[in-house]
């Protein structure tokens, strides 16, 4: 998507005469970088806490102050910084593995209990 604002600004670019012209397409050049990569941010933002609040993973809200959150000049929308980004990534990702280790132990107890279950039942078929 980039490229393509590049290649629409070259053209643009290469057809503006005056220096205020070329200033002009340079700027908005830059403002639709910039909300293009602001999209992508909130949507990483969205999907990130959408996970975590799979696992229940407790966030911070957004506010003015915080290293974890940035608010977006044009959506007016808060994103995650890159601090924030890994700070929720460790929390999913142990989540995650806290997850699948609970439910590895829940499944080999059921299996544990139907073998026993099965050999008490061989047993007393036996006899």
């Amino acid at each position: 998507m980039i490229r393509g604002i590049d290649r629409a600004c070259d053209v643009k670019f290469a057809a503006a005469k005056t220096s205020g012209d070329r200033a002009e397409v340079e700027e908005q050049r830059h403002w639709k970088t910039l909300l293009h990569v602001d999209q992508v941010e909130a949507i990483k933002t969205r999907r990130l806490l959408r996970k975590a609040n799979n696992f229940d993973v407790p966030y911070d809200y957004p506010s003015e102050g915080s290293p974890v959150w940035e608010r977006s000049d044009q959506l007016h929308t808060w994103h995650l910084t890159t601090i924030g980004y890994s700070q929720r990534s460790d929390k999913s990702v142990g989540t995650g593995r806290e997850w699948a280790i609970t439910w590895a132990g829940v499944i080999i107890g059921i299996i544990g209990s139907l073998t026993c279950m099965l050999a008490v039942w061989l047993a007393a078929r036996g006899q």
